[in-house]
């Protein structure tokens, strides 16, 4: 047995709970309230509510729609399976077809690929009925603009309206921030989708917003499988972690995770800075960083250039604008691209 294999079966309740880790802060929590209210309104009205979710790398939109998702599983029935919530994802350079395709396969359509694209919405349309879907979730919105060509993003974006207008099931629309100038070219399809929700990086500009990052990582010090709290949420080792982030849920997580791993190695009963130092280490960050954060005083990371952007630019907050920026057109995204 390799020692991987070692580690990993000597410790696989440990391993299973780090890698469970789910926290619901409250920005989070606002956006999955939205979803179920959306889900559970539309069954009373004409018009779907429809949600439209835009947000950075990083910022939680994989683990949003996995944790919602998993509130309402599929149902295995005889006559077939029941898909209360429904995920799927654009494809890259997407066209109507590819989209059709991917909707068809993963509500398990073993012929998704047959037919033509009218022949194909006939049989989508049908099939959420026939699962019971009650919202259906789209990430990666942003592939549309993927395919460089505006007709056929307005061809996309037409089969979208006419898919949500005629199966009534919600319809909940995931991408980057890019992806907004889809429905600012598309007026019918952004009357569809009147809600719009952010979901941003944590910032570290005021009181209020340290204390949120501070929280999230005191629930996170709670979830980790240690007999003594890794003192997460202090004032100095949270600094550190959110310059070493940049605020981000993924890199915050990643680095944790890997900080626990390395204890859990070390027969250790919590997190220190020599592990989160080693997790910096191991992960490859694109990052402006002088040096490791956890190896070196806070005040040499209070004068670094980098802290300063990370901290108080839009660097650090990510997608947070400080001023009304420009609407981006679609053909402004594609020559950007």
């Amino acid at each position: 047995m390799s020692d991987l294999a070692e580690f990993l079966a000597a410790n696989t309740d440990k391993i299973r709970k780090i890698e469970s880790i789910f926290i619901k802060y409250p920005r989070l929590t606002s956006i999955l309230d939205c979803i179920e209210q959306c889900r559970e309104m539309s069954k009373f009205s004409e018009e779907p509510q429809c949600v439209f979710i835009t947000g950075g790398s990083g910022v939680g939109k994989t683990s949003l729609i996995r944790q919602y998702s998993s509130r309402w599983p599929p149902i295995e029935m005889p006559d077939g399976d029941i898909h209360p919530v429904f995920k799927t994802s654009i494809p890259a350079s997407a066209t109507i077809k590819s989209v059709a395709t991917a909707m068809l396969s993963d509500l398990g359509d073993l012929a998704a690929t047959h037919g033509n694209t009218v022949t194909q919405s006939n049989r989508l349309y049908a099939l959420v009925h026939q699962c019971n879907v009650e919202v259906i979730i789209i990430d990666e919105f942003q592939h549309l603009i993927d395919n460089k060509t505006q007709r056929v993003i307005g061809l996309v974006a037409d089969w979208i309206k006419m898919f949500i207008e005629i199966t009534k099931i919600p319809v909940v629309l995931i991408g980057m921030p890019e992806s907004e100038a889809i429905l600012h070219q598309s007026p019918q399809l952004r009357r569809r989708f009147l809600i719009k929700k952010r979901l941003t990086p944590f910032l570290w500009d005021s009181e209020a917003n340290r204390n949120e990052f501070r929280k999230f990582l005191a629930e996170v010090d709670k979830s980790l499988p240690f007999d003594t709290y890794s003192n997460l949420a202090s004032e100095e080792i949270a600094y550190r972690l959110f310059v070493a982030s940049q605020g981000t849920a993924a890199n915050i997580m990643s680095l944790i995770k890997h900080a626990a791993y390395d204890a859990i190695r070390h027969n250790d009963s919590c997190l220190t800075l020599a592990h989160l130092a080693t997790a910096f280490d191991s992960i490859q960050y694109d990052t402006t960083l002088p040096n490791n954060p956890f190896l070196v005083e806070t005040s040499v990371i209070s004068s670094w250039k980098a802290t300063s952007r990370i901290t108080h630019s839009e660097i650090g907050t990510n997608n947070r604008v400080k001023a009304k920026p420009k609407e981006l057109t679609i053909r402004d995204t594609i020559t950007r691209r």
